[in-house]
């Protein structure tokens, strides 16, 4: 199944999504990830909120890090 990434905003507690092609009214599951500014964050903060990321870019991390 094909995946569409699009940045957007909440406005009133609402979130639109426009330029995806889909049918209307189609069933779809919405992931929502908020976007930070990682370099205006603590390196505490940063890795608390990475650490979960699963995939080859948490695995480098840990490994780098000598956590496994």
């Amino acid at each position: 199944m094909t995946q569409y990434t699009t940045d957007t905003y909440v406005r009133n507690g609402r979130l639109e999504i426009e330029n995806i092609p889909l049918p209307d009214n189609m069933k779809v599951r919405v992931v929502v990830i908020p976007k930070v500014n990682l370099s205006q964050m603590s390196f505490a903060k940063v890795r608390e909120l990475t650490k979960n990321i699963k995939g080859n870019l948490s695995d480098d991390i840990d490994k780098e890090r000598g956590e496994r």
